[in-house]
């Protein structure tokens, strides 16, 4: 099968964005673990998960493809189901499950996640020779529950040749519990990120939507849970009703770095466990993410709703016997290439059909070429795609939802009905200007790059001329996780702007 003894600890952290990781320039001491392993191997740059959020980015890893082709571009509606290709008992040999794939080659795999429960991706856990289930709280199990399954996993099977575990880790994802005795640590060890500045805070004030400045939680889950001198009870550590200032910003970072912390710590105990089996130096460590967070981008925050990079944009850091030490990639990689650099690590050919490509001559510190540009789809609180091109993004909306954006034209004469937005990310980091119309030459280059990718991918053996994104978009709209009905009573009762009201009008109107 392949050359040496291949074991595989992988570590899948929700909700993690690369820059608040120190191996990735963040300042704050988030993640010591982590960075010694990137100084020990290889940090990609550039990743970007094909297909957000959580469970069209964890199908297209474990499907080496993009979610218009495996089926799942959303969490709910038409766009949930994947589309596993095969007859019978037989998938199809040139697009097969990852895992599946790799476990039917020889290698033992095992999943230590609840994801396959609470997203009902039961495909993804069907990959795995093993599937455990840390606890019956799917989701919700902190970073110790899965640690000690993990932990345990490792006494029975470390020392035996050639395995895979994937090891899943929540706690990024709001809410932020336990983190109470981690918190002073991040605070202590450097200061908030200086962006958003009140102006840009202020500037947020007035949009629509759920988890934006104006208003982060649902008025659902305001009546669920109870508000308390303006922080919904949500977990331990509660959330703003309304991002107003910097010190409500720090509140929520400060939650997310403890959180990252708390996993930073578990990865180091499941290091200290290959060591004490004797395993560690012959064990390739990758660390990864499905998806990341916007803290304050779009005005959007602690949520992974818009297709941008502070979501689709994760970290990945491999490092094992025969990676290169110390080296970092800026060429731009799909996230669901790990399936193919598996598959090569394994010395087996990638399947003909997958849409992802090895990126193991980076990992060795060979020329690497990369992809020219990436076309990533975005399935919850809105429908999108972006696509990513030397320092350019280009966002083309489907369905926006109950959200009003700042820069967004929403303009039906407008190119794309003006629910476009392109940004220069080398002068622009934080997204903060909409060029669409200023660089005219730009959009036309990256619409075409757009429509190019759609037409090939919706006429592919894969798909039968259907986008199921803009299926789901027109069935059902992204409102799984805000009811558009509820939301107008509250910004009527609360006495909101008409500009609001007008656009949750809309989008109820778009449900009948």
């Amino acid at each position: 099968m392949h050359v040496y003894i291949m074991r595989v600890l992988y570590i899948d952290i929700d909700s993690l964005r690369p820059d608040h990781l120190g191996c990735y320039g963040y300042n704050r001491d988030t993640t010591p673990t982590i960075d010694g392993l990137a100084a020990d191997g290889v940090v990609f740059e550039e990743c970007y998960t094909s297909d957000s959020p959580c469970l069209p980015s964890r199908t297209a890893l474990a499907t080496g493809r993009h979610g218009i082709k495996s089926g799942a571009v959303t969490h709910y509606g038409h766009g949930q189901w994947y589309n596993e290709p095969g007859e019978g008992h037989d998938q199809d040999p040139d697009r097969p499950l990852s895992f599946r794939y790799l476990s039917e080659s020889g290698l033992y795999t095992a999943s230590v996640s609840g994801f396959s429960k609470r997203h009902l991706a039961y495909h993804f856990g069907a990959g795995f020779r093993e599937s455990v289930q840390p606890t019956a709280n799917t989701g919700r199990e902190r970073a110790a529950d899965v640690t000690s399954v993990a932990t345990d996993w490792l006494d029975r099977r470390a020392s035996n040749e050639d395995w895979l575990l994937h090891v899943n880790y929540w706690d990024v994802h709001h809410p932020y519990d336990s983190i109470d005795d981690t918190v002073s640590d991040v605070r202590d060890s450097g200061p908030a990120p200086t962006w958003p500045s009140q102006d840009a805070i202020n500037d947020q004030q007035g949009m629509t939507g759920t988890r934006t400045a104006d208003l982060w939680p649902s008025p659902e889950l305001m009546d669920r849970l109870g508000v308390e001198d303006g922080i919904v009870q949500h977990g331990e550590w509660g959330m703003p009703v309304r991002i107003t200032d910097r010190e409500d910003f720090k509140h929520i970072v400060d939650g997310y770095d403890a959180s990252i912390q708390i996993v930073d710590h578990a990865v180091d105990t499941l290091l200290g466990k290959l060591e004490a089996e004797g395993v560690r130096e012959e064990t390739t460590v990758i660390v990864s993410a499905d998806h990341g967070e916007a803290l304050g981008e779009h005005g959007i925050y602690a949520e992974h709703s818009f297709p941008h990079p502070p979501c689709q944009q994760v970290p990945l850091i491999v490092s094992g016997p025969k990676i290169e030490e110390g080296y970092h990639v800026e060429e731009k990689i799909y996230q669901f290439d790990l399936a193919a650099t598996l598959c090569d690590l394994a010395d087996l050919d990638v399947p003909d059909r997958w849409d992802a490509k090895s990126v193991s001559s980076a990992l060795h510190g060979n020329s690497f070429d990369g992809r020219d540009h990436l076309v990533c789809g975005h399935g919850i609180f809105t429908f999108g795609r972006a696509v990513y091109r030397d320092d350019w993004v280009y966002i083309r909306l489907l369905h926006p939802g109950v959200f009003s954006y700042p820069g967004l034209y929403n303009d039906p004469d407008l190119p794309g009905g003006g629910l476009e937005l392109l940004h220069d990310r080398s002068g622009d980091p934080h997204m903060t200007e909409n060029l669409i119309i200023d660089r005219p030459a730009i959009a036309d280059e990256m619409r075409a790059l757009y429509d190019h990718w759609l037409s090939r991918a919706v006429n592919s053996w894969d798909t039968s001329g259907e986008d199921p994104l803009a299926r789901t978009a027109v069935e059902s709209g992204p409102f799984l996780y805000v009811d558009p009905e509820s939301l107008l009573q509250y910004y009527r009762e609360n006495d909101r702007s008409t500009k609001q009201i007008k656009v949750v009008e809309q989008a109820s109107e778009s449900l009948r």
